[in-house]
């Protein structure tokens, strides 16, 4: 037959107010805070990817303003919005308009005539949501392994 075991005397139940030992806590916050820091440390925006969407923005990019512009002008226009340019960068620039430009990206093909431009246009409005930084966006939407939309800066 076997004795039952009875707990240890030093045994200390936790309680909420003892979860952690002082150490413990102070180990916590510190390394809280230091994440923190390093977080907002980071400048915002900058090579991150949302739905698609990898930003880009930097003191370069195109003011936010001229970005709303060229989407209206592409959303305005209707119409489809071919990849025509097979060589180099593999872009077209769709509409530009002071600082900002719209390109679409990707493999050609004589037979396709193009995306949507308002379709475009909802990826370019998407980048500017995302990537949005001291009044300027850039970036690209990364619409399948071979096509993509940039919001550039232009001049």
């Amino acid at each position: 037959m076997t004795k039952p075991v009875s707990p240890p005397t030093h045994f200390v139940p936790r309680t909420p107010d003892r979860a952690f030992e002082p150490e413990v806590r102070t180990l916590i916050l510190a390394l809280t805070f230091a994440s923190a820091a390093f977080t907002s440390a980071l400048p915002p925006n900058l090579n991150t990817r949302q739905n698609g969407v990898t930003c880009q923005t930097s003191s370069a990019s195109p003011d936010t303003g001229d970005v709303t512009d060229v989407i209206n002008q592409l959303r305005g226009g209707g119409g489809k919005c071919p990849q025509t340019n097979g060589h180099a960068s593999d872009c077209t620039t769709l509409v530009s308009h002071k600082g900002a430009a719209i390109s679409i990206c990707g493999g050609t093909d004589p037979e396709d005539e193009g995306m949507d431009c308002t379709t475009v246009a909802g990826y370019a409005n998407q980048i500017q949501q995302a990537c949005l930084s001291d009044g300027r966006a850039g970036g690209t939407y990364t619409i399948g392994p071979s096509q993509r939309v940039e919001v550039i800066h232009s001049e």
